[in-house]
């Protein structure tokens, strides 16, 4: 669920929070972080915070990262944010969201299941003034912030304009590889083994071996991860995670309702949410597009050569003229 690429799966491996100031906007308080340009929301239990780009005329673009997002706050990442997501702001508003906040620790595992947190994204798009009445907003998510924005199509569907998911799934079967591996990633966690936890992630972030046993090389998000330091906010990460693999997240039995436009990636070697179950969330949503890239793992969003096209081109199609 992380990769080097900033809201993809990596921009929280690092980075420091910075002090926030109060100041009002729109419909409700929003906190602006002095220096860095990271806003605060507020919402049920603690806040949430995001981080904008302006951009030009079409269709503003709400990004989820993965369960990663968790280890610590959005603030500090503001130079890999921007250098990621520049280029496609020169289309559309920006607006990258972090992971809830709790205002108690203890009480990350209630903010941080994917339905809640869905809740809490809805606050900030009303915050921010995205959505009705000036409309809604395209969505794009990845992994664990798949789960999230299904969620937030299905029980906010007035904010949702259309929808980019890559390496997502829609349940987590006790009985899946899925779910051993989270548990795994739980369990280090707990302990506190960040040096086995983040090498484990530089593996299975990369596409599984071939037929031939051949290891993919390794990657900018290789190097990186086996460098991160401890994180700020574990409990959140443990939280989401725990949260996920709760039947009460699951929500395959209501992609029925989703009548948005649908653009669904996968890649052909992802270890970590395999690609037939990203495809079970394409053929449960009506008119959803699927596709598939065969060399690609968990991290699409990073290795799929021309995936920025892919999507705006996507995108451009609910654009006004």
């Amino acid at each position: 669920m992380l990769h080097v690429g900033a809201a993809d799966h990596g921009p929280m491996l690092a980075g420091t929070a910075a002090r926030a100031a109060v100041k009002e906007s729109g419909r409700s308080m929003v906190e602006q972080a002095e220096i860095n340009g990271v806003i605060s929301i507020p919402i049920d239990g603690g806040r949430i915070e995001a981080f904008q780009l302006a951009g030009g005329r079409g269709v503003p673009l709400l990004v989820l990262g993965g369960v990663e997002l968790g280890f610590r706050p959005l603030a500090g990442m503001e130079s890999v944010l921007q250098r990621r997501w520049a280029g496609r702001s020169e289309r559309r508003p920006v607006t990258i969201l972090g992971r809830p906040l709790p205002d108690d620790p203890e009480e990350a595992g209630l903010l941080l299941h994917p339905r809640v947190i869905a809740d809490g994204v809805a606050r900030a798009v009303g915050a921010l003034n995205l959505g009705p009445p000036l409309g809604p907003v395209a969505v794009e998510a990845e992994s664990g912030g798949g789960r999230i924005s299904l969620w937030l199509t299905v029980e906010h569907p007035e904010l949702v304009a259309r929808l980019v998911l890559s390496s997502v799934a829609s349940e987590t079967p006790a009985d899946s590889p899925m779910a051993t591996r989270m548990a795994r990633w739980i369990e280090l966690a707990e302990a506190q083994d960040w040096g086995r936890l983040f090498t484990g992630f530089a593996a299975q972030m990369q596409p599984a071996a071939d037929s031939a046993g051949q290891a993919p090389a390794d990657d900018a998000f290789s190097a990186a991860a086996r460098l991160q330091p401890r994180p700020s906010t574990p409990e959140r990460f443990i939280g989401e995670l725990r949260a996920t693999l709760d039947p009460s997240s699951f929500v395959t039995s209501r992609l029925g309702e989703i009548g948005v436009p649908t653009l669904v990636l996968a890649g052909g070697r992802d270890q970590v949410v395999p690609p037939e179950r990203t495809r079970q969330v394409a053929e449960s949503i009506p008119g959803a597009r699927f596709e598939v890239d065969p060399e690609s793992g968990h991290t699409v969003r990073q290795s799929l050569r021309g995936y920025d096209q892919l999507v705006e081109s996507f995108l451009a199609q609910g654009d006004a003229p």
